[in-house]
């Protein structure tokens, strides 16, 4: 067990570079699968930032060379070994990335993160990360992001682990919206930095090396949460995840609180643009596909009421069965789909199903045993007093 450093204190604000870019966020997907589909993208993208060569330098390097210039005010070029140290880190993040565990948070895991006791504390315990973490390396995407103070949004929390034992070398990384960046750092700094042209970016780098915690740059420039307080934010998501039976990659409990989804494996950008060969035998192959968990909301959550309340002056809604007519529908053409049966589970699978052109025969819709209703009306409400 080691006690980490106190928390500094906080860095005095900085000017907003002249055309700040807006606060909103990229738009969240709505179901479990857009959230499963949008977390296995982002870290895809994130391993591309890290470790795909633009002009033979990652982004990433360019990134930790504007951290290194708020923390020193000295450019990374007059400092040879720390660039092979940064190439180095972020061809670890790259190779991390690939090999990620990924979930997708509920809703309600952001503000319990930010209420945890271990992100409020003045200093943080740590104990065996190696025994206490879920994955070696993982990605947790939150829909609705943690909001500390005046900080950027946190959108997904990444860590790494390196080595066993006395030789684990630790990282963790705050992970915010691309646009929000620039917006606290100096203007000729945020002029020369190359951002990622995906929606999220890494603002926060923390590592954690033989009891010694260490952050790269200036947190408060790139709006990122000091530290400590960003391994606490990943200690309190590993308390808050319940360990499940699937852990194991057994047939998991009913009563798990995760699902588990396969989506495609996206390749990130500059991935994939080869046409395929003329191979049967590759054309055979199926995409790599890969698992998200997604877990649910806690049980101690109850989702809200909101179904009228009974009152005496109640009048209950019409039945849909009891006051609906039976209409004709005429021969004509629909998009129907061609695997109605198995539908559901292969778009549960990743899959999609195209519509086909099929012929409808004349039919009647509607509850069997109403009368047919000339005018085709659907519902029919009656007069309220």
């Amino acid at each position: 067990m080691s006690e980490t450093p106190s928390r500094p204190a906080a860095a005095p604000a900085a000017d907003p570079i002249p055309a700040p870019a807006p606060v909103s966020g990229p738009v969240a997907p709505r179901t479990a699968l857009d959230h499963a589909r949008h977390a296995e993208r982002l870290r895809a993208q994130l391993a591309d930032f890290w470790g795909r060569p633009v002009r033979g330098v990652p982004r990433g390097v360019d990134l930790m060379a504007s951290m290194h210039v708020t923390a020193t005010g000295r450019d990374l070029v007059d400092d040879p070994h720390a660039i092979g140290l940064y190439a180095a880190m972020c061809a670890n993040f790259s190779h991390a990335y690939r090999a990620s565990e990924v979930w997708v948070a509920p809703h309600s895991m952001a503000d319990r993160i930010a209420r945890h006791p271990l992100a409020n504390q003045a200093s943080v315990i740590v104990g065996s990360l190696e025994d206490a973490a879920p994955a070696r390396d993982g990605l947790v995407y939150l829909p609705t992001p943690i909001r500390l103070d005046d900080l950027h949004p946190v959108h997904a929390l990444a860590w790494h682990m390196e080595g066993t034992g006395i030789d684990l070398a630790f990282s963790a990384e705050t992970i915010t919206a691309t646009q929000l960046l620039p917006t606290r750092l100096p203007p000729l700094l945020a002029a020369s930095t190359k951002l990622p042209l995906a929606p999220y970016c890494p603002n926060g780098v923390t590592t954690l090396y033989e009891g010694v915690l260490n952050g790269y740059g200036d947190p408060h420039r790139f709006g990122a949460p000091d530290p400590a307080t960003a391994l606490a934010l990943v200690l309190a998501f590993w308390d808050l995840r319940a360990p499940t039976a699937r852990d194991a990659d057994g047939p998991g409990d009913p009563a798990t609180v995760e699902d588990t989804l396969t989506v495609l494996q996206h390749a990130g950008p500059g991935h994939g643009t080869k046409k395929p060969g003329r191979s049967r035998k590759r054309a055979r192959q199926s995409p790599p596909r890969r698992r998200i968990r997604v877990i649910r909301e806690p049980a101690h959550t109850p989702a809200p009421d909101t179904r009228p309340r009974p009152t005496a002056e109640h009048v209950p809604e019409p039945n849909w069965k009891d006051d609906t007519l039976r209409w004709e529908v005429k021969l004509k053409h629909q998009n129907r789909c061609p695997n109605p049966h198995q539908h559901r589970a292969i778009i549960e699978a990743g899959g999609e199903c195209k519509p086909v052109l099929v012929p409808v025969k004349a039919h009647f819709n509607g509850p069997k045993g109403r009368d047919v209703d000339p005018k085709r009306t659907v519902r029919i409400v009656p007069d309220r007093p």
